[in-house]
């Protein structure tokens, strides 16, 4: 059995705004679905806390709007697995010469691995490099008892293949998924398994880690 080599890092970065950004921005306020919670604090000092807690961590507040009760919050994800599920990808390939090679892996996240070309006699090395990028909607809005915060989240998930030989047609691939908190996206792949590809659906969907870690940062929410 061989396992792939998980390339990304397992760190989360802050980004710049670009085009895409605001492309995303737009479509933030026809979300239905998101992750709520009460905190028994005034919604000045939810508020507060929360945009210094954000801040402090790993990511990027790009617009604040107290007056409006909103902010925005930007995160990139290098190993997207931790925030998105986009299934799993097996890859098998048989050779006299060079064995049998057999492959599982997370959808999401990015892999490099071998498989054996039967018609050409050689390894072909398949790098499929993956990111994710999202940018979280909070409202707070004042309760009786404290503030409602609620976040949603849309998000774009990239996908970057390339295949290296000497003796193949190597093909290159890029796609892209934009999907929200409470939707869906899917693709299809096509799948090197050696001198053949096979077709394979990649849906991805949020898991709503990024959701609840916003609302973590408040304390202990009831």
């Amino acid at each position: 059995m061989h396992k792939p080599l998980i390339v990304a890092a397992a760190t989360v970065l802050s980004f710049s705004v670009v085009p895409e950004t605001i492309a995303m921005e737009a479509q933030v306020a026809a979300r239905t679905m998101a992750v709520e919670t009460m905190v028994r604090t005034d919604f000045d000092s939810t508020w507060d806390e929360l945009a210094s807690e954000l801040a402090g961590r790993n990511y990027e507040v790009n617009a604040l709007a107290k007056e409006d009760r909103t902010m925005k919050v930007l995160f990139r994800a290098e190993i997207p697995s931790h925030y998105v599920d986009c299934g799993e990808i097996s890859v098998s390939s048989k050779h006299a010469q060079f064995g049998d090679r057999n492959y599982n892996f997370l959808a999401a996240n990015s892999v490099r691995y071998l498989v054996a070309d039967e018609e050409v006699d050689e390894l072909v090395d398949v790098e499929r490099r993956t990111s994710l990028n999202a940018i979280a909607n909070v409202s707070l809005t004042p309760m009786g008892q404290g503030t409602m915060v609620r976040v949603d989240a849309i998000y774009v998930m990239k996908f970057r293949t390339r295949e290296f030989g000497r003796n193949i047609e190597a093909r290159a691939s890029d796609d892209t998924l934009n999907f929200d908190s409470a939707e869906s996206a899917s693709t299809r792949e096509s799948i090197r398994q050696g001198a053949t590809s096979k077709p394979v659906t990649v849906e991805c969907r949020a898991n709503g880690t990024l959701e609840r870690n916003i609302v973590a940062v408040l304390g202990n929410p009831s």
